[in-house]
Formats: C-alpha cells, sequence, structure tokens
C-alpha cells in the first residue's frame, strides 16, 4: 500500500495533484480542510496486489459504483477477505453479524457499517484537546516520530507547542527528538520522571498544545505500567497509545487492552504504508476498545497524520477488482 498526503488551495486542485501523480486507481482515504496555509487535504493511497486465500487474487481500487450482492454470497466473500487480512476467527464472527443486520448489498458500505458499530474514531485536534497528549507504546512503536508529527501539526497551525520527553535513559531517545523540535524551532523538555513532569505545569498550562513522548514499555509489566500511568497523572494527561500497523492482531487486541486499562481511551496507528494485513488495527480497535485518532502513513514529519473513518478503513481493506465473481459462482457450486 502507498499512502499519500496531497494539499492544495481548494478540493479540486488536491484532486487533480492526486490524480496526476496515482492516476485514477488511487483511493480517497480522507479529505481535510483547514491544513496550515493550505485549504484542503487529501489522503489518497494506492494498492499493491493483495493475495486473498482461494480461488482469485485480488486488488485494492477505488470503488465508484455500488455493487450488489446477495446476503450469502456477500458474508462469504467478507469472511473470505477478513480472514485474508488476519482478523482473529470470533471477531471476524463479530463483524460478519453486524454485517449481516445492514440491508445495504455493497460488502464495502456494509462492512463500514459493521466498523461503525464496533469501532470508535476519535481523531486529534488541538482546537478542542483540553489536556496534554502523553503518547504510549511498546519500542519501535513509533512514539517519537509521531510526538514530531504533532508538534509540527500544532506547529504550521499556528499553535504554541510544549513538547517534552521522559525517554531519557534510552540511548538516543532524546537526541531523536531534538533533532525535530530543533528544525521546528522548539524547546524541547526534558522530563525523567512524574516529579519533573509535574515541575513544568505552568509551561504545560500556557501551551495551546502539549505532546510528551515516553519511554517504550512492556505492556504487560505491571510495575512499568503503573509508572506511566503516575506519570501521566502527575500532569493530567491522556494517555494516547502507540500501535504500529502490521503485528499479530491478538497481541494488537492484548496491547490496546493493557493500555486501556490504565486509561487510554484513543490510538494513532503507526506504519499503515508498510502494512498489508489490516487484522491487527480491526482487532485493537474491536477487542481493545480504543478509538481510532490518527493514522500516519508516511516517516515524513511535514506530513503529518492522517484522519480515517469507517469507510475510508473499509475502502483500504476491501478489494475491489472484480473479486465478486469468484466468490458468488463458488457459492453457486
Amino acid at each position: 500500500m502507498r499512502l499519500r498526503n496531497y494539499t492544495a488551495p481548494t478540493m479540486p486542485e488536491a484532486m487533480a495533484l492526486v490524480r496526476a501523480d496515482m492516476g485514477d486507481d488511487a483511493i480517497i482515504v480522507s479529505t481535510e480542510v483547514g491544513v496550515g496555509d493550505q485549504a484542503c487535504c487529501i489522503t489518497a493511497a494506492i494498492e499493491d496486489e493483495l493475495e486473498i486465500p482461494g480461488d482469485s487474487a485480488v486488488r485494492i481500487t477505488e470503488s465508484t459504483d455500488s455493487v450488489q450482492m446477495d446476503p450469502e454470497p456477500r458474508r462469504q466473500y467478507l469472511r473470505q477477505v477478513l480472514t485474508a487480512h488476519g482478523l482473529p476467527a470470533h471477531l471476524c464472527e463479530q463483524m460478519l453479524r453486524d454485517c449481516d443486520l445492514v440491508e445495504d448489498t455493497d460488502p464495502a458500505l456494509a462492512l463500514a457499517a459493521a466498523i461503525d458499530m464496533g469501532a470508535r474514531f476519535q481523531p486529534i485536534d488541538f482546537d478542542t484537546q483540553d489536556r496534554p497528549l502523553m503518547l504510549a507504546g511498546m519500542p519501535g512503536a513509533g512514539k517519537t516520530i509521531t510526538a514530531a508529527k504533532l508538534a509540527a501539526h500544532a506547529r504550521f497551525a499556528g499553535k504554541s507547542v510544549f513538547i517534552a520527553t521522559a525517554d531519557t535513559k534510552r540511548a538516543g531517545g532524546v537526541e531523536q527528538l531534538q533533532a525535530f523540535t530543533r528544525i521546528l524551532e522548539l524547546d524541547l523538555t526534558t522530563a525523567p520522571d512524574a516529579e519533573a513532569l509535574a515541575g513544568h505545569m505552568e509551561a504545560i498550562r500556557a501551551a495551546d498544545a502539549q505532546i510528551i513522548d515516553t519511554a517504550g514499555i512492556n505492556p504487560f509489566d505491571e510495575d512499568e505500567m503503573q509508572s506511566l500511568r503516575a506519570l501521566a497523572a502527575a500532569v493530567d494527561a491522556e494517555l494516547v497509545l502507540v500501535l504500529a500497523a502490521g503485528a499479530d492482531a491478538m497481541e494488537s487486541a492484548d496491547t490496546a487492552r493493557a493500555f486501556a486499562a490504565i486509561g487510554a481511551t484513543r490510538m494513532v496507528i503507526s506504519r499503515l504504508d508498510m502494512t498489508r494485513r489490516l487484522g491487527g488495527i480491526l482487532a485493537a480497535a474491536l477487542a481493545g476498545r480504543v478509538a481510532i485518532a490518527n493514522v500516519s502513513i508516511n516517516p515524513q514529519v511535514a506530513d503529518g497524520l492522517s484522519r480515517i473513518n469507517p469507510v475510508s478503513l473499509a475502502q483500504l481493506i476491501i478489494p475491489d477488482d472484480e473479486p465478486r465473481e469468484p466468490i458468488q459462482k463458488k457459492a453457486a457450486q
């Protein structure tokens, strides 16, 4: 999957950039108005071939026409797709039951409706965010680059930014984030523990956007998780899980549950551009009960993070290169 952001003064101009670069097969993942000094931003994707177990190989392309399928062929087709993405059997059955409740016969729209029933989407918005954001997750999840992207987004929106890191023990942890904040002309605060972080409360309150990076931790180590909870409590921060897309689905669900248990209610999905199986995202959102905030689609700090919704997630999951015919034929046998 290849995803990119396109910004332009108007939506038609942004669309023209998408078509010129990706062609007519591009999937429109999300649109956003009022991005920095540009009026419109479109996140678009184009998919390489995705192998589905069975008779056919299918491709994800933009669906422009509604496709009608009878209930049972639609169910079998969606089961095949969700299984191919690595969604565990019990969550797959949950999704299929929710799809059965949807009258629309288009599988993509049925899946979008089912996702909307079971998952929540709540993007980060510094205009309404009233608590510091504390990014947490396993080592290597992408917390530091996510912190840099959030800082860049706030900076380009004209916000005053407080950015700190509690990742002071990892070799190069401070220097990595400092490299980004230097470019953004932001001061980076280091706070190795809860007491030190609480000492910066005045600066935190004075900023429009507050972002705190943390060290990677083991979600199944009770002591480490309680230390993280105490760090967040010191400044009344909202814990936001950073979860790498493409991890094992059940591991992702367990990780989301562990962070939810200490207060995380939202997660940023990283490395979406390097992932072809999205079962981990669905499992974390469905079983972990943690809302999807944003997705990271490339390593570029300036491009920031993108929004995603049930329809765009369903479009990324559903292949759309005449996949129904083989399934329908198979169902008729």
